[in-house]
């Protein structure tokens, strides 16, 4: 009989960590535990013998709390072995409490029942299963990246267990447990009677099975499964079946898409759109060539095997040295490569060809070589029609290069990419076809298409034109659009023309694009995109050069219009302290035919010595508050001449409100003042005939009388008429008698009346003897006309009166308002021109930029071109806002 001293031992030596406690829920007092749970726990017996479990571990921060507590219930519950669960731990590592040593433990909580069947003891026993954990969790891992995952099929319990991984490809819920019918409901009836047939079979013979069939996930994904399965045996008797299963839908997607599989290999390899090939390495044998090697370079595979070096041979001679050189090269470092180089062709043509070769190693050396090539010449063609746009925009940016040379320059470059190409180029005018570019078309042909009208069915080129739409001749001799005119074509051996009208923003045809070939032709899809990709260059080259066109045109008619009107504009940059002058203004001052650079000091060196300060101030003010100015000026010219000026100044300013500009304009109105000078001395005169008649009443009746300006003597106080002389009477057309009858609000428009004024008002109006205003009267026939009145303050007959001199000035102050209104318009032009177009400008000069020193900026040409069109669009639009203004301005 062994001793519970002995028993005792032998638990606490027990390999497996244990505890003993008792059911005294919730306290769970420990009565022992074994060495391994004190190693494990890295506790001593005494902190744990006698102690409630949860006063020693109140919980288990990697375990929920109610999980941690639920299995002792379970146990006290059920009264038998609960279910062993895996919990992770974490220890404190021995000598380093703050350091941490995870594991995961089956744990297991067992009742030790009496004989009336209560509970006496609970033993709590654990199982490390960290290691089977982590291999748990690498398989998983890995089947996750295979996108696999295992199953097992208890056949004795009939029960199925899938893995995690397997249940993320089925999609179903990690807590999803099927039964064999629940499993295969994934799959359609044919599939299932498949699965069904590899299991009885592999259940009776032991054979393994491999299955691919389609399935449907829980959410309703179709997708493809490759399912391999084993059978384990026991004395014949099949206990379990269990496999992985791989969710192999992308593989069978791709297949699928090539319309191949792993039996028909070859007939893959024959589709691929290169010539698949080859080769043992040493030595160099070509041991494989796909069938597309004679339709890509005329050569059968028999050629090809001919002779060993038979693909250097056919390498471009300009080419193979450094072709050769560099494959060796990649190969003795077992490195991939890709090489791009000319091939010749059997019928002597030459191609672009791009080889991807991989290198096969064995042993640490190169055994074998697969490659590609693949026919670039289209690419590369590209390339080359890039680098023949770049050099025609550049072209395009200098003025001084005539347009028919851009042109020409531009259809022999495309020429050069087609082979047997011949291109031409019309513009339309008045519903004709007039010759612009034509570099190799012959000269007599040329000159008998020229000047042709257009309509349906007059060629390709006229055609094209008249239905605003491209138009294909593959067969000049027999299409009925050259039906009239064929000869004229044949005569000169081509037989094929293609015609692309260029068509503006506005949609009008202004020119069209030919192409003629020696030899019945249709263009396929590249050459369709590459001329498509032409005719848009070639609207851009004929709207930008006709836009500015316009522009010098406009900017001509601008300068015509400030010589016509004496109005000159000057712009000032405060950040270079550079003055620009208008040709205008230059004349202005005098310094037309010099050559004198404007500068803010010589200005003030022509200014009038009285004016200087004035005008100093003016501008300083301008430039600090940014407040346009309006004012005069009078300058002095190197010749003596004084001219006076109506001055308008505007600031201009950044984003942050720092001036960085003042622009101006000026109005010669010299023969204006000398007007008003002249007016000045006639009032004088008038000043001093008026003291004559103070002096004489005969002397001031004739010179009232007789005056050919209309005058008239009114009352102050009432208003009303004393007397008028002849000229009144003629101009307003009123009687003397019924002058004699009004007040000078009868002669006023109605708006325009004023109530009379005593003599104290008068007085205080009247402190200097003569004024002078601009009234608007009314004639007896009703016209409105705006007069100006010299008035003085008499006395006539003992009454306060005032005696009116008036000049009608309408014609004149008509004149001054159609030319104020002139000015606004230009001085608007002016700024337009100088300011708004240089935003678009600037942009497109910055892309041609791009384009030119920047080739490698990783910025796609058709974008950079999407960016210069967009801005030569909105140049046009503010080029034909600037004509529309121009258009407006009536110079007569």
């Amino acid at each position: 009989m062994i001793s519970e001293k002995h028993y005792s031992a032998v638990f606490e030596a027990l390999p497996t960590p244990c505890l003993v406690l008792l059911p005294d829920a919730p306290v769970f007092t420990v009565v022992n535990a074994s060495d391994a749970y004190l190693a494990l726990s890295a506790t001593t017996r005494e902190e744990l013998v006698g102690k409630g479990f949860f006063d020693i571990f109140p919980c288990n921060p990697c375990v929920d709390n109610k999980l941690w507590k639920a299995t002792f219930d379970q146990v006290l519950t059920e009264k038998k072995p609960g279910k062993p669960t895996t919990q992770k731990f974490a220890f404190p590592l021995a000598g380093s409490p703050t350091n941490f040593d995870i594991k995961y433990l089956n744990v297991s909580n067992a009742p030790v029942l009496d004989e009336q069947g209560e509970i006496k003891l609970i033993i709590r026993s654990m199982t490390d299963v960290t290691d089977a954990k982590r291999h748990e969790r690498l398989l998983e891992q890995t089947q996750q990246m295979a996108q696999s995952g295992s199953w097992e099929v208890n056949m004795m319990h009939k029960t199925v267990a899938l893995s995690r991984r397997l249940k993320t490809i089925l999609q179903v819920d990690s807590s999803f447990q099927p039964d064999f019918e629940s499993a295969l409901s994934f799959f359609d009836s044919i599939s299932r009677k498949s699965v069904v047939r590899a299991f009885q079979k592999t259940s009776r013979l032991g054979t393994p099975f491999r299955l691919t069939l389609p399935f449907t996930t829980a959410k309703g994904q179709k997708r493809w499964l490759s399912t391999v399965g084993k059978a384990d045996m026991v004395n014949g008797v099949c206990v379990r079946i269990y496999g992985t299963s791989k969710d192999i839908t992308k593989k069978r997607n791709t297949e699928e898409a090539l319309v191949s599989s792993d039996r028909n290999f070859q007939n893959l390899i024959q589709t691929i759109d290169g010539i698949v090939w080859e080769a043992s390495v040493a030595p160099y044998e070509l041991t494989f060539v796909s069938k597309k090697a004679e339709r890509m370079l005329g050569y059968t595979a028999t050629d090809w095997f001919s002779e060993p070096d038979f693909w250097t041979k056919h390498v471009h001679e300009s080419d193979r040295e450094r072709v050769i050189k560099y494959h060796r090269q990649q190969t003795k470092k077992l490195a991939n490569h890709t090489v791009d180089y000319r091939a010749v062709k059997k019928n002597g043509d030459i191609v672009w060809v791009k080889n991807v070769i991989s290198v096969i190693t064995k042993s640490g050396q190169p055994r074998w070589l697969r490659g590609v090539m693949v026919d670039i010449t289209e690419t590369k063609r590209l390339a080359d029609l890039d680098r023949l746009e770049k050099n025609i925009l550049e072209l395009i940016a200098r003025r001084d290069t005539p347009i028919k040379s851009i042109l020409a320059e531009y259809l022999l470059g495309i020429e050069a990419l087609f082979q047997g190409i011949y291109c031409s180029l019309h513009r339309v005018h008045d519903g004709r076809l007039l010759h612009l570019a034509a570099p190799s078309l012959p000269q007599a042909y040329s000159a008998a298409i020229h000047n042709r009208t257009i309509g349906n069915n007059t060629g390709s080129c006229g055609t094209a034109v008249y239905l605003k739409a491209p138009v294909i001749v593959s067969d000049i001799a027999t299409d009925s659009k050259w039906e009239n005119i064929r000869h004229l074509p044949l005569a000169h051996g081509f037989k094929a023309c293609w015609s692309y009208p260029i068509i503006d923003s506005d949609g009008h045809v202004m020119a069209v694009l030919g192409l003629y070939y020696k030899q019945v032709k249709s263009p396929n899809a590249e050459e369709s995109a590459i001329i498509e990709r032409t005719a848009t260059l070639l609207k851009m080259i004929l709207e930008n050069r006709r836009n500015a066109d316009l522009a010098q045109e406009a900017s001509a008619m601008i300068d015509q219009a400030q010589e016509l009107a004496r109005f000159g504009n000057w712009q000032w940059d405060a950040e270079t302290n550079k003055v620009r002058w208008s040709n205008v203004l230059r004349e202005i001052y005098g310094f037309a035919n010099t050559n004198c650079r404007p500068t803010f000091q010589g200005y003030l060196a022509v200014l009038h010595d009285d004016d200087k300060s004035r005008i100093v101030d003016i501008l300083k003010q301008v430039h600090k508050t940014g407040n346009d100015s309006v004012f005069e000026e009078r300058i002095v010219r190197p010749d003596g001449d004084t001219r006076y000026l109506r001055t308008w100044v505007r600031s201009i300013v950044d984003e942050e409100g720092v001036p960085v500009k003042m622009i101006g304009a000026c109005l010669d109105v010299t023969g204006m003042k000398q007007k008003e000078l002249k007016l000045k001395e006639m009032h004088h005169q008038l000043e001093q005939h008026l003291r004559e008649v103070e002096e004489s009443e005969a002397k001031y009746s004739n010179l009232f009388h007789l005056s050919p300006q209309p005058m008239w003597v009114y009352d102050l106080e009432t208003l009303r008429f004393l007397d008028v002389n002849i000229a009144a009477v003629k101009h307003y057309g009123y009687s003397r008698e019924e002058f004699l009858t009004l007040s000078i609000n009868d002669i006023k428009p109605a708006q325009k009346q004023s109530k009379p004024k005593g003599n104290n008002t008068f007085s205080k109006e009247h402190d200097e003897l003569f004024n002078q205003d601009v009234y608007i009267h009314r004639k007896k026939n009703g016209e409105i006309i705006h007069v100006e009145v010299q008035r003085a303050v008499i006395n006539f007959h003992g009454r306060a009166s005032a005696l009116i001199l008036a000049q009608d000035i309408t014609e004149k102050l008509n004149h001054i308002e159609a030319i104020e209104t002139q000015n606004r318009k230009l001085q608007e032009i002016a700024w337009m021109q100088s300011h708004v177009v240089r935003a678009p400008l600037a942009r497109i000069m910055g892309l041609v930029d791009l384009i030119q020193n920047f080739p490698e900026s990783g910025i796609e040409n058709e974008e950079l071109l999407d960016s210069i069109s967009g801005s030569a669009i909105e140049l046009d639009d503010i080029l034909k806002a600037i004509t529309n203004k121009a258009e407006q301005i009536n110079f007569t």
